[in-house]
C-alpha cells in the first residue's frame, strides 16, 4: 500500500473527553482526568492507532499489549472494542494515571498496567512511541506478537519509515506493512487478516 492511504473510520468511533466532570460513559467514550501523561487524543498519531484498532481488531475478545502506554488511552480503547489490555510505562506517574483513566471509562476490570513487561504473546500489540525507541525495542516488541496478530506502530514521521520497515522485516518473515497516514505523521500496520468488509471509503 502507498504511503498516502488513510485509515477509514470504522463503528466504533471512539469519542475522548478530556474534563471528566458529569461525562457520561458508554461503549464508544474513553474519559481521561488531567496529566502530564503521553496520549489525550489530539495528536495525529494517537488517532491513527485508535483507527487502527477500531479497523483491524479481532471482533470478540482479544489481547492488547500497549508498550508505551502513557494516559492509557489505547488499552483503554482496547477494551471498549471487547479486549483485555496490558498497558506498560517506565513512568510510575503515568501508570497511577492510566489506571484512574482506566476507572473513569468504566474498563478497570479489563486493562491493566505497569513498569514491567509481561510474558507471553498478545493477539494485537501496539507502540506509538519515537523511531529510536521503537528501533531499540524491536526484538522485544516483534516477541509479544501472536503468530497471526496485529502489529501497530505510530509516533513516526514520513523519513522515518524505511528506518522501521527495515528494521522489522527480518523479525517478521519479510512481511510488508500497510502505511497511513494523518498529516506529518505516519502509523505501520502488520496483519494477515482480510480487509474488513464493512470498512467503507477511506477518509
Amino acid at each position: 500500500m502507498s504511503d498516502r492511504s488513510t485509515l477509514v473510520d470504522v463503528p466504533p468511533r471512539f469519542r475522548v473527553i478530556t474534563d471528566p466532570r458529569g461525562a457520561e460513559v458508554d461503549d464508544r467514550t474513553i474519559v481521561l482526568g488531567p496529566s502530564h501523561a503521553f496520549g489525550d487524543g489530539r495528536h495525529e498519531s494517537t488517532r491513527m492507532c485508535l483507527q487502527a484498532l477500531a479497523s483491524f481488531a479481532p471482533r470478540g475478545g482479544f489481547r492488547l499489549f500497549d508498550v508505551g502506554s502513557g494516559t492509557g488511552i489505547l488499552s483503554i480503547g482496547a477494551a471498549k472494542l471487547g479486549g483485555e489490555a496490558i498497558g506498560v510505562d517506565i513512568d510510575a506517574a503515568a501508570n497511577a494515571v492510566a489506571a484512574d483513566n482506566a476507572r473513569r471509562s468504566a474498563v478497570e476490570a479489563r486493562v491493566s498496567f505497569s513498569a514491567t513487561w509481561p510474558d507471553g504473546t498478545f493477539d494485537v500489540v501496539v507502540a506509538n512511541i519515537l523511531r529510536d525507541v521503537l528501533t531499540a525495542l524491536a526484538p522485544r516488541i516483534v516477541a509479544r506478537l501472536a503468530p497471526r496478530g496485529t502489529l501497530i506502530l505510530s509516533g513516526l514521521v514520513s523519513t522515518d519509515v524505511p528506518e522501521i520497515v527495515a528494521r522489522y522485516a527480518p523479525l517478521l518473515a519479510d512481511r510488508r506493512p500497510e502505511i497511513f497516514e494523518r498529516g506529518a505523521w505516519r502509523a505501520l500496520v502488520w496483519r494477515d487478516a482480510e480487509p474488513r468488509a464493512d470498512a467503507g471509503a477511506a477518509t
